[in-house]
Order: structure tokens, then sequence, then C-alpha cells
């Protein structure tokens, strides 16, 4: 019998009913202590009942049409360009993270029309051809991809650092995209010298630097955009995920006054569900709530600790609660599963990505689980 609804591999052993906080729920009654959080997405937590209120108290339109006006989209990319350092920038809408990937290599071609990309080999950007291209994600069975791409390995820093610069130099290439921690590929800290170098390349030949917060931003690293720990100056950024902290789809790609204008031409850009009405107000409840529960700070001294507590038995790499380590049990996402907590296993790592207001007493319990695990 045919499945009504396609799956390509099992799913996740859980049969969610509910989530709350820090937890999901499953049919049985079961609380598992979420680590993961949709991955990057419950950057807030789930079920908050402020967020809630806001949803449940929204009284406007169902639908606003692209090319219409609409007070709210002008309020949330205000609220946006503010939490960016610089305090400036052009946002443009879309519904999650592959359409503002999607979005921000449309705005690239637009300002310089070059031909190449140059991106992490085995990373991830979205589920698109552009986006699968850029990393050679599934290229034996959907390549080969249309537009030319170099792929840099996350390694041998000096080597990889080499070969970008190189690259670019030579002038024919579009953009550099990155995120500034890589999660997918276990959540790898490139270091600062490596974004220097490939911004100062990007800059004297006029390649755009993109990078990809869209699992990485919105508080996940103890700062709003990850970018800041390097104190880049990137000419677009991509945000999703946390961006509503789930409450609803949404996604942005946010591009310097600069660079936007190249995308001031007929139909340069259409999103039917870009910045729902519905989506939009959960996406403004989330950054008012992220901002009066001070969840960017929680965050940086909740990844303080249990990066410091983590290191009693193995070696945790990353920023704020964005945390990745080396497997040595390959069975430990079943094995803690079983014992109430969700983790990912991913590229030989552990990775943990709790709600970013996740209490000491739950971090104390995540990190037993673990260690008995480990």
């Amino acid at each position: 019998m045919t499945e009504p609804l396609f799956k390509d591999a099992p799913p996740y052993p859980i049969d969610v009913v509910g989530t709350e906080g820090c937890y999901t729920i499953s049919k049985d009654g079961k609380r598992y202590l979420d680590f993961m959080m949709g991955w990057c997405v419950g950057n807030a937590g789930w079920n908050k009942s402020e967020i809630m209120r806001a949803i449940n108290s929204f009284k406007g339109p169902t639908y606003v049409p692209p090319t219409y006006k609409y007070r709210r989209w002008e309020d949330l990319a205000k609220k946006l360009i503010e939490l960016l350092p610089a305090k400036k920038g052009t946002c443009f809408r879309a519904t999650g993270g592959t359409e503002a990937v999607e979005l921000a290599l449309k705005i690239s071609k637009a300002h310089n029309h070059k031909k190449q990309f140059i991106a992490f080999n085995g990373a991830y950007h979205g589920q698109s051809f552009a986006c699968m291209g850029l990393v050679g994600l599934h290229e034996n069975k959907f390549g080969p991809f249309p537009h030319s791409y170099t792929r840099l390995p996350a390694k041998d820093w000096d080597s990889t650092t080499d070969i970008a610069v190189k690259s670019i130099k030579k002038g024919d290439v579009c953009a550099f995209i990155s995120e500034p921690i890589i999660c997918n590929l276990g959540v790898i800290v490139p270091p600062r010298s490596f974004f220097e170098a490939v911004q100062e390349a990007c800059q004297a030949t006029d390649t755009l630097f993109i990078m990809d917060e869209v699992a990485t931003g919105f508080g996940r690293t103890g700062k709003w955009f990850a970018f800041e720990h390097y104190n880049l100056e990137p000419d677009i950024i991509t945000i999703a995920k946390g961006f509503s902290s789930g409450y609803a789809p949404i996604g942005a790609t946010i591009a310097s006054p600069r660079v936007a204008e190249a995308m001031r031409f007929d139909f340069s850009n259409y999103s039917s569900f870009g910045w729902h009405p519905l989506s939009v107000e959960c996406a403004i409840a989330n950054i008012d709530y992220m901002r009066e529960n001070a969840l960017v700070a929680k965050a940086e001294n909740s990844g303080k600790y249990l990066s410091a507590k983590l290191s009693e038995f193995c070696k945790p790499e990353g920023k704020g609660l964005c945390i990745g380590f080396d497997i040595r049990n390959t069975d430990i996402e079943k094995s803690c599963l079983k014992e109430g907590l969700i983790l990912s296993a991913l590229a030989g790592r552990v990775l943990l990505f709790p709600a970013l207001d996740v209490t000491k007493e739950q971090l104390d319990h995540a990190i037993e689980i673990i260690k008995r695990n480990y």
C-alpha cells in the first residue's frame, strides 16, 4: 500500500502531541527535554504565553498580496534593522531559510553579474537547486548543478584561507557564503583570521560577503547574530528559524542599502506567502519577548556553563547554546532519547541546541544523561 505522506526516511521515534518550554511531549505522555528545538528553531521556547497571546489576539487581515502596502511589514523591518550592529539595511521578505538564501544569491547576481559562488563543501544552505549546488548536496541524484562553485574544506584553515582568497582575487566570484559557525558540519567555528581574510578579498573585488544566520541567528550563539563574534560587516544576511521561534514560518534576507539597489527592477522578487500577516505578528512578538526576557544574555551565560561542564569529559566547540563535540558512542542519540533527552548526532559529532532560557537544572540533567551515554 502506498503511504499518503512521503517520507525519505523513517520518522523520529516520537509521536508528538504537544510542546512546552524546553520540552516535547509524546502521545504516551512522556516529556522529552529538547536539546534540538527543531534544529535551532525554538530559541524562545515552545508555547510561551506572551507570544501565544499576541498570536491569538491578532485581528489583522487574513492575507496581503506582496505588491500591496501593509504597515506591519514596515514595523517588522525596522525591528530587524535595530538588531544589527550597523543599524542599517534593507529587508526582503521570505517564507523560510531556503527562500532567504535564494534571495541572497539573486541579489548577488543582480549586483555584480559574476559567475561563481564559494561555500563550504558538505555544509547546508537549503533545499533548492541553487542552495544544494553551493555545497554539493545530493549531486549524484540532482546534479550537475547549473552554476560554477568552489567548495572549501572546513579544516586546515591556513590552506582553506589560501584557496578562498586566491579564488576570490581572480575576480569572477559573485559571492562567498557561510554560516559564521557551521552547524551542519558539526558546529565548526572558523578562526577570525579566515573570515577577516575572506572579507578583505571580497571588498577588494566587489564580491559579496554573505552570512547565513538561518540557524545561528536570534541569540543562539550569545549574540543576536553570530557574525558579531568576528566583528564582520556582511553585505547580505539570511535569517529564518529563530526569527519566529517556530510560531509561524517566516524568513528574511537583509542586504546593505548599496547592494539592495540592484534589485530595484520590475518583478525582481515575488513571494506569495513571504511575511504572511500572522507570521509577522509571531516574529514581532518573538523579538519583543526575547528582548524583554534578555534571552541573548541568558544564552551567553548558559553556554559558558554548559561548555565548562562538558569540558570535564569531552572537548566542546561553539558559542552560546550552539555546541558540538566529537562522538565516542555512535548510539548516543538513541540511548539519550531513551532517557528522555533529544539531541542530534551528525558528521561524527554530538550537537546541542537547547532553548535560550534553559535552566541550570535542565542543563545539569542533560549533562548527566550525556555523560552516562558518551
